[in-house]
C-alpha cells in the first residue's frame, strides 16, 4: 500500500482510479547546498548512495541547486558558494534532472559565475533548469519538458537577493511587491495560455527568515493567488526547515485536479548540521539536517492531457556525518538507519524524528520501506 498523508487519501477518494491510466512520478527535495565539508569530500557520490534508487525509479527528480558553479574560480562556502562541475555531475548521476538555479545565492560569483553556471549545466546531456538568464533584462522563460507523453512547464525564480537588485538582471527575480507580484501572475497566465501543457511547477525561492518551522498566513494567500494563475504545483525553499505542505481541491475548482503547495521542504544536503548538538537535538539549527523526498504521482485517463489525481508520498531524509567519510551524507530516516548508530546517535536521531513528527504528524511511520541490495 503506498503510504499517504490523511488530506491526499480524502482528496483521492474523490477522484477514482480508471483502469486505463497512466502516471507521471515526480521527486521534489530542498535545498542542495556545498558548505566546506560538503565539496570537500573526495566522492562525491557517497552523499547519495542511500537514495540513489528513488531518484532513479520516478520520471523526474527536482532539487534547489543552491550555488554557483563557477569552474574558473576556487570553489567556497558562505557567505559566497561556489563549486565546480562534479558536485553537479554527482547529483546528475545520482538521479536528479531538474534544477531550480534562481535563488539569494545565485549571484554569488557576479555576472562572471552566472555565465559559468549556465555553461556547467548546458555540458551535462538531458537536464533541465530554470532560473538564470545570458542577458540583462531578458525575460523570464518557462523551460518545456517532455517526459513519457506528458508535457511539464517548469519556471523558477528567486523572491530575495543577497545583493542590489540593479545586479539581478541575469537572475529570474520577483520583487516582493504588489505591482512586481501582478505582473508575475499575469505572466503565468500567459505562459499557461501560450504553452499548453498536462502540469505547470513554479519553483519559488521565497522572501521569509531562515529556520521558521511554520507557514504563515502570508505566504498561504499567495501560494492561492499563484495558483489560481494556472500553476499546478508550487515548490518552495528559503528557509533551510521543514514546513509543511498541502494539497488543495479549491485553489482551481474550475480546472478539477488539486493543486499541490509544498512550503519549504527543507535541506537535502548541507554542511549546516555537520555537527549536531547531541544535548539540544530541538535546537532550531539541528532542523537544518532533516527534510523529505516528497514522491508526487500524476495520474490521467491514456490519451487524455492533464491530470485528474494526485497522489504524495512523504520518505524523511536526515543527514547523517558518516563517520567513514568525515562528511553529511542522505540516510533514509528509518529503521535500517537506527540499526547503524551507537547509543548517543540513537537518543539525538529518534528525538529529531520525533520532533518532526510534533510538527508535521502527517509524515510517515518510521519504518518507510526500502529497497535491500
Amino acid at each position: 500500500m503506498i503510504l499517504q498523508d490523511r488530506e491526499t487519501v480524502a482528496l483521492a477518494a474523490e477522484l477514482p482510479i480508471p483502469e486505463e491510466f497512466e502516471t507521471l512520478n515526480l521527486t521534489f527535495t530542498g535545498d542542495l547546498m556545498a558548505h566546506t565539508v560538503n565539496y570537500k569530500m573526495k566522492d562525491y557520490n557517497r552523499i547519495y548512495d542511500d537514495v540513489r534508487f528513488l531518484l532513479q525509479a520516478d520520471d523526474l527528480s527536482f532539487t534547489n541547486f543552491e550555488t554557483p558553479v563557477a569552474p574558473s574560480v576556487s570553489m567556497s562556502t558562505y557567505p559566497c558558494f561556489n563549486v565546480h562541475l562534479p558536485y553537479v555531475k554527482a547529483a546528475v548521476d545520482a538521479g536528479f534532472d531538474v534544477f531550480s538555479l534562481a535563488n539569494n545565492h545565485s549571484w554569488d560569483q557576479g555576472d562572471s559565475g552566472i555565465a559559468e553556471t549556465l555553461s556547467s549545466f548546458r555540458s551535462i546531456d538531458a537536464i533541465y533548469f530554470s532560473g538564470l538568464k545570458d542577458n540583462h533584462g531578458q525575460e523570464i522563460q518557462p523551460v518545456i519538458i517532455n517526459k513519457n507523453g506528458w508535457t511539464i512547464l517548469f519556471v523558477a525564480v528567486t523572491e530575495i537577493l543577497n545583493f542590489p537588485p540593479s545586479r539581478a538582471g541575469k537572475i529570474n527575480y520577483l520583487a516582493p511587491d504588489a505591482r512586481s507580484r501582478e505582473k508575475f501572475l499575469k505572466k503565468l497566465e500567459s505562459f499557461r495560455n501560450e504553452h499548453p501543457c498536462d502540469v505547470f511547477i513554479v519553483s519559488l525561492h521565497t522572501l521569509e527568515p531562515e529556520y521558521v518551522t511554520e507557514v504563515s498566513p502570508e505566504k498561504i494567500e499567495w501560494f492561492d493567488q499563484i495558483a489560481a494563475s494556472g500553476v499546478d504545483i508550487i515548490w518552495a525553499h528559503h528557509p533551510h526547515v521543514l514546513q509543511s505542505w498541502t494539497l488543495s481541491a479549491e485553489a482551481r475548482k474550475a480546472q478539477g485536479a488539486p493543486v499541490l503547495f509544498m512550503y519549504s521542504l527543507g535541506n537535502f544536503i548541507s554542511g549546516q548540521r555537520y555537527r549536531p548538538e547531541l544535548s539540544n537535538p530541538g535546537g532550531i539549527r539541528e532542523y537544518t539536517g532533516d527534510g523529505v523526498l516528497l514522491q508526487v504521482t500524476l495520474s490521467r485517463l491514456k490519451n487524455s492531457t492533464g491530470y485528474s489525481k494526485i497522489e504524495v508520498v512523504p520518505i524523511p531524509v536526515t543527514n547523517y556525518t558518516d563517520p567513514r567519510y568525515g562528511a553529511p551524507v542522505v540516510r533514509l530516516f528509518n529503521e535500517r538507519f537506527f540499526s547503524d548508530l551507537s547509543a548517543p546517535w540513537v537518543t539525538y536521531y529518534r528525538k529529531r524524528f520525533d520532533l518532526l513528527q510534533s510538527y508535521l504528524p502527517l509524515l510517515p511511520s518510521i519504518d518507510v520501506p526500502v529497497i535491500l541490495e
